[in-house]
Order: C-alpha cells, then structure tokens, then sequence
C-alpha cells in the first residue's frame, strides 16, 4: 500500500469505526502514543468504537503524507459533526475542525506504532469549552 492510500485507510476507519479494517491495518503488537499517553490495540479499539459515534459526519482532507523509510506523517483536516461524548461537552449538533499531525511507524506493511498530535484544545473551545486556571494556593 502506498503511503497516501495507507493514510486515506486509516482515516476511512476512523471515520467508519471500523475494527475489522483496524485488524488489516495494523500489527498485533500495535502501539499508540498521544497526549492521553501512550495504549495498545484493546485501548485502541475502545477509542475507535467511541469517535465517530462522538463525532458523526466526518469529511477528512490529507493536506501533506510524506515518506522516509519505515515512517509515514500524514497532516490532516476532519470536519464534522459534534454528538456529545467529548469532556461532557453539550453536544448540539456543532460543527467541529480538527487539525493534526500523525506519525506511522511500519512494519511488514502495516502499521505497527502510531504518534498523533492534535488540536484538542482548539476543539474543545469550537464547543464552547473554557480552560481556567486553578489558583495555587501559594500565591495568596
């Protein structure tokens, strides 16, 4: 599979919530790491069943994939529609961007090791989410 259809893969599965294709796509030893830290396949499959029920009408756009040896970086645009699910954010049919960067690590053609860097708070704030501060008590 060639680098560009590798990521267009993945990104159909995400939106699809597709556990057979993540079977296809991905070694038994799978790895992911992200700002949640880093989980294998069964951590994984629970996200993938959760996102696109999260984050419904998904229209994905690959705007650079490059390749150099066993790495694949695919920077990504998803838009799509907010159902609730997500830091107890009311959901009321908002429509969300999402931006990106995911880093593949292959082995025997598949994708054995993901690193993923989003916009979460950029996100979370399209949903009306506010980051506030917690005051140090040592500052008082």
């Amino acid at each position: 599979m060639r680098p560009r259809e590798l990521a267009e893969a993945w990104f159909d599965m995400c939106r699809t919530g597709d556990e057979k294709r993540f079977t296809e796509l991905t070694t038994d030893d799978f790895l992911f790491h992200g700002p949640g830290g880093t989980g294998d396949r069964g951590t994984f499959i629970d996200w993938l069943h959760w996102y696109p029920t999260a984050f419904a009408d998904q229209r994905p756009s690959l705007e650079d994939v490059i390749a150099d040896g066993d790495r694949v970086v695919a920077r990504y645009v998803v838009r799509s529609t907010y159902r609730g699910g997500y830091l107890d954010l009311p959901a009321r049919g908002q429509h969300v961007e999402e931006t990106g960067i995911i880093i593949y690590r292959l082995a025997g053609g598949r994708v054995a090791e993901t690193w993923f860097e989003g916009n979460d708070l950029e996100v979370a704030q399209q949903l009306g989410g506010q980051v506030q501060m917690a005051l140090d008590d040592r500052l008082g």
